[in-house]
């Protein structure tokens, strides 16, 4: 069987012993209906969708205890990686294996409330991304997520939430809802994390890692929004993330993918509403034989809605990155602006970079750059580099860092911008200096 047919198998066995939610159904009904992806769909060409079929198991990892009302089902401390310390300020949400760890108390902060997920599902509009188009992977999550949340955070609200694997054999999920409430001001971290591999840890792809995320930010909301993934390397890992915008609301994304055999980002973000913005800093850095492809799509659709796109991607050994930046304006969005910047590095003989800026326009009125480059390091400044004293290590890893300065230097705190830069610099054949990370 294929890597659907068997996801279907596994999650059929499990409705067959518990009734499944109405979003898990329609989520079924959706993967039976459309299929998984494939390399012939335009947005899905360099993606590692082969991956998949290496899967040994789909359906989540079973609760180390029995879980009920009274004693939630917990995974032991000694099974989970070092989490990294809480950020100042934050509140911290962190699941294990997809379902809320019962060692982490719930956000006492004011402004976070949870709703019911079914509820938020059902308040969602039709949305082809996300049953029919690049989305439909997140499907997957919806299927098995242990604990699906929904939230609404209004105010001024710091969330961080953690994702921790512990399994070589399952699959983790999570799958969320977040409305940001009218005027918000919302800073969401997420962090994705493997336990450290056993001896019986296999080294080809094994376990999945999928999360689906869904964004409504409403009038006049800002949310600045970091996402550090850095999962093993036994994991295919892959994201689906749909955020509609609304009026003079602002979203501002940095994601740093840095791990994992397979990464695959599909990300949609809809601008709805009159003067709504979008902000994308991303950055990928893949090694040995990694791939880590993300395809961004943003929808103009209101007069004076403003993006603008930036990726750095760095291939090393045999890894292949890819990037494809979609925008999309439509004959309603009058006065927009765009901006694109897409750069890629080669760092291997067998390392391979693929970048597509894409711009559809519908109206005169709009303001549009954008630009792709892909290229090794420049020799000129290597050897003046070189002729100044440092050897060639110490160049090289001068060059790369100085070419995802950019990128890591809008990720904040100080705190998560040095682990992001930790997380980066094992992905790269030369080794940064210590001193460069601080």
């Amino acid at each position: 069987m294929n890597a659907l047919e068997r996801m279907l198998d596994e999650f059929d066995a499990h409705a067959s012993q518990a009734a499944p939610s109405a979003a898990r159904m329609a989520a079924a009904q959706a993967l039976r209906a459309q299929g998984l992806p494939t390399r012939r769909d335009e947005n899905w060409h360099y993606a590692n969708l082969r991956a998949l079929e290496s899967v040994e198991r789909f359906g989540p990892v079973a609760p180390q205890t029995a879980s009920s009302a009274a004693s939630p089902a917990v995974t032991p401390t000694a099974a989970l990686p070092p989490l990294p310390a809480p950020l100042e300020g934050y509140s911290r949400l962190l699941f294990v294996d997809g379902r809320l760890w019962s060692g982490s108390p719930w956000p006492a902060a004011a402004g976070i409330t949870r709703l019911p997920f079914e509820a938020s599902v059902a308040a969602e509009p039709a949305a082809p991304f996300s049953t029919s188009g690049d989305g439909r992977l997140g499907l997957t999550a919806r299927l098995f997520a242990p604990e699906a949340l929904a939230l609404r955070l209004a105010g001024t609200v710091a969330l961080e939430i953690i994702s921790v694997s512990t399994s070589a054999a399952a699959g983790c999920y999570t799958d969320l809802v977040l409305d940001i409430a009218a005027d918000a001001q919302v800073a969401l971290v997420e962090q994705r994390l493997t336990a450290p591999a056993s001896p019986a840890t296999p080294t080809q792809p094994t376990a999945i890692d999928a999360h689906n995320l869904r964004l409504r930010l409403e009038a006049g909301a800002s949310l600045v929004h970091t996402r550090l993934q850095q999962t093993a390397d036994h994991v295919v890992q892959h994201d689906s993330l749909a955020a509609i915008v609304g009026e003079r609301a602002s979203y501002r994304l940095r994601q740093v993918t840095a791990g994992g055999a397979s990464a695959r980002s599909s990300v949609q973000v809809q601008l709805a509403g009159r003067e709504a913005a979008f902000d994308l800093r991303a950055l990928a850095a893949a090694r040995g034989t990694q791939v880590a492809d993300a395809q961004f799509t943003i929808l103009h659709e209101a007069p004076g809605t403003r993006s603008e796109q930036m990726f750095r991607g760095i291939a090393s050994d045999r890894a292949h990155v890819a990037c494809s930046a979609d925008v999309q304006v439509a004959a309603t969005a009058r006065g927009a602006r765009v901006q694109q910047s897409l750069r890629g590095l080669i760092g291997g003989k067998g390392a391979e970079v693929d970048l597509r800026p894409r711009l559809t326009i519908n109206t005169d009125e709009i303001q549009a750059t954008h630009g792709a480059t892909t290229g090794r390091l420049d020799e000129n400044l290597l050897f003046y580099l070189l002729a100044r004293g440092l050897d060639d290590a110490a160049a090289r890893s001068l060059l790369k860092w100085a070419f995802l300065g950019e990128a890591l230097g809008a990720v904040d705190p100080p705190a998560l911008r040095r682990a992001a830069g930790l997380a980066v610099a094992a992905q790269l054949s030369d080794a940064p200096a210590a001193e460069l990370l601080q």
